[in-house]
């Protein structure tokens, strides 16, 4: 095991978020830079990871990190299970083997979004349970309420209009949107949730107080 923090500023809480989407990439790096975050908050995206290899990776960080987030966008999940070969263990069986493991590890919280990131940007706007069965349909009635959206890093990385910004204000909308949405239940896990909301604290900012 890893000397924990031997590498990082003394004093500071460190944090990484897991994942492999390059939306959730964009995003938090975005708000590390615009809150000026007194922590280490390491976006640690792994592009295209199956989740054997994320989940790998977490239980790594774990040895390293205080916190350690893994968000995971159950519609890969969801997807990847339809698509598997007879006889192949199906994708949400395996996740559902990695929760169980990783919920116990205390430095370590999974947060789930079902559908996918674009939700959690959706819910800036407006509340919604609706059961959608794909992104590309998240993303339609996200460009409903985000007519300017683009799911492009330049987009996200805008001077002075980039993502985190530009939906800050409506940051404490998303997280009593997300709230209402309740937790994810490994038991009925095609049920809507987005659980990024347990970033932050009620009124927008950072929760550093993780324990």
């Amino acid at each position: 095991m890893r000397n924990k923090k031997s590498f990082f500023d003394k004093g500071k809480k460190t944090f990484a978020i897991v994942g492999d989407g390059d939306c959730e990439k964009w995003y938090f790096q975005m708000l590390k830079e615009n809150e000026k975050l007194t922590i280490n908050i390491l976006p640690q995206l792994l592009k295209k990871a199956s989740l054997r290899k994320q989940y790998e990776y977490v239980k790594d960080l774990a040895d390293t990190y205080d916190k350690v987030f893994w968000i995971v966008d159950y519609d890969v999940i969801d997807r990847e299970s339809r698509e598997c070969k007879k006889g192949d263990i199906k994708r949400n069986e395996e996740f559902a083997r990695y929760y169980k493991e990783l919920s116990s590890i205390k430095n370590v919280e999974i947060l789930v979004v079902n559908t996918c990131f674009e939700y959690w940007l959706l819910l800036h706007f407006k509340y919604s349970k609706k059961n959608y069965k794909d992104c590309d349909e998240t993303g339609k009635d996200l460009k409903k309420e985000f007519p300017t959206y683009e799911k492009t890093e330049k987009f996200y990385k805008k001077s002075n209009a980039d993502i985190y910004s530009f939906l800050r204000s409506k940051l404490p909308i998303a997280i009593k949107n997300a709230e209402k949405l309740g937790t994810f239940d490994i038991s009925n896990p095609n049920y809507p949730v987005c659980e990024i909301h347990r970033l932050f604290n009620e009124n927008g900012t950072f929760n550093s107080e993780w324990k």
